[in-house]
């Protein structure tokens, strides 16, 4: 699965749910830890004519994607750096009798769902889940920009704990964990294994599951490799979805720049593009910043903040005249044939990009668990942003957005996280583009 959790205990959002109403809950808008705003940045908006396409198309595009049992928060068609097309939907009452019919025990809760996930707008804020990934390797890109890291360099150059004699990870470089290809098992929750997590069983086709965990990153630092050997130079032998690859890169991101992902996201990205973002930590103490930073998921900031996350890359790193990413960077994202630099080649997933009008060489993706999609189309210069119903539960009165499954702070999403209704038996983003396109 494109995000990389099925979360099994679907009870705790649930019972978060109850707990919130209760007056446990905290604002979703509450401020960042470190906040600079550049500049004030608006969108510009328009018909679809006025950049070559039809409205009957985008309207087709955006009816479906916000039908009644798609689950959709928030879609945004832009061309050209125009938003051409955009939709907010609140939950309806046909969703939540699907929720309530996927988990029979949510029944009580009608109202609490229908208030959780109503009045959706353009400043609701939606997650990333692991559209948070291609955001953390935006970062090292930018931070390689800048001389501080280097892609090719041994993660173990970082990670002391794989310099031990004979220890093979010390082959594996930060360019293998940007790619999926570091060979190592996933990490799955266990509660008494001493660092929480376990190999996964084969049987786990996500990323891995240790939401559970206390601490994200230490079991995934202490990982072995799956197929025993590792060959540093076949690496296409290795891709594997793995969250923890990407858990590591932000613990490798500190001790690199002496920066938090966060803090340096504020000051080198967020603030450049004026976005107003919340990223979500573990619930260690100590760590990067009282925690540790979810390099793999948990970014929280409206749809069109996301948005302009693909506008920066179809700008090739330019925003507002100063250059934010190196143009060769994104030529290797644009570059991916499958899966790498934490981006998606939609191509791969049964998209006919050659019967599509106009054509296009592929779309590049930013895929996020429970159906977030943030698709650009280099070529036409499209972007296609996509979320589902969003809300941070928050139950321990905390602002500071610490995953704590015991308090039930957590990001839910509808509806997958609340229910075991999977995404794909409602929305499917190949009928969207192909309804755009065709």
């Amino acid at each position: 699965m494109f995000g990389g959790l099925f979360i099994k205990r679907v009870f705790f959002v649930f019972l978060g749910l109850i707990l919130f109403s209760c007056g446990g809950g905290s604002s979703p808008a509450a401020t960042p830890s470190t906040s600079s705003t550049a500049s004030v940045y608006t969108w510009p908006t328009g018909i679809p004519e006025s950049v070559n396409l039809t409205s009957a198309k985008v309207t087709a595009a955006l009816n479906y994607a916000s039908a009644d049992q798609k689950f959709t928060q928030a879609v945004l068609i832009i061309k050209d750096g125009v938003i051409i097309g955009e939709r907010y939907n609140s939950i309806s009452d046909a969703e939540v009798n699907s929720l309530i019919a996927a988990q029979s025990s949510l029944a009580s809760t009608r109202s609490i769902l229908s208030a959780t996930f109503g009045n959706s707008s353009a400043t609701k804020l939606a997650t990333s889940w692991s559209m948070a990934k291609s955001i953390t390797s935006m970062l090292f890109g930018i931070a390689e920009d800048k001389g501080l890291l280097s892609r090719s360099t041994l993660a173990s150059a970082y990670l002391t704990e794989w310099q031990g004699v004979g220890d093979q990870r010390a082959k594996i470089t930060i360019q293998n964990l940007l790619d999926m290809r570091s060979g190592l098992h996933k990490g799955c929750y266990d509660a008494n294994a001493s660092d929480q997590m376990i190999n996964c069983a084969s049987s786990v086709t996500a990323g891995g599951s240790f939401l559970d965990a206390n601490n994200h990153l230490t079991g995934c630092i202490n990982r072995q490799f799956r197929l025993g050997t590792y060959n540093d130079a076949d690496q296409n032998s290795y891709f594997a979805y793995s969250n923890c690859d990407t858990m590591i890169l932000g613990e490798i991101f500190y001790r690199a720049t002496s920066s938090n992902i966060n803090a340096y996201a504020e000051t080198n990205l967020f603030s450049k593009l004026d976005i107003t973002a919340y990223w979500w930590r573990d619930n260690s103490t100590g760590g990067q910043d009282n925690g540790n930073y979810l390099a793999y998921m948990g970014v929280d900031m409206t749809p069109r903040d996301f948005a302009k996350i693909a506008q920066l890359l179809l700008n090739d790193g330019i925003w507002e005249g100063e250059r934010i990413l190196s143009s060769a960077y994104i030529t290797n994202i644009k570059n991916v044939s499958n899966y790498g630099l934490k981006f998606w080649n939609l191509s791969l997933y049964g998209i006919n990009t050659s019967g599509f009008v106009p054509s296009t060489d592929k779309f590049i993706s930013a895929i996020g668990f429970d159906g977030q999609y943030l698709t650009i189309d280099f070529t036409n210069k499209i972007i296609v942003l996509r979320n589902s119903h969003y809300y941070p539960v928050q139950t321990s009165g905390s602002t500071s957005r610490k995953v704590n499954i015991s308090v039930y702070d957590f990001p839910s999403t509808a509806p997958l996280i609340v229910t075991s209704l999977a995404l794909s038996d409602t929305f499917n983003i190949r009928v969207m583009l192909e309804t755009l396109y065709n």
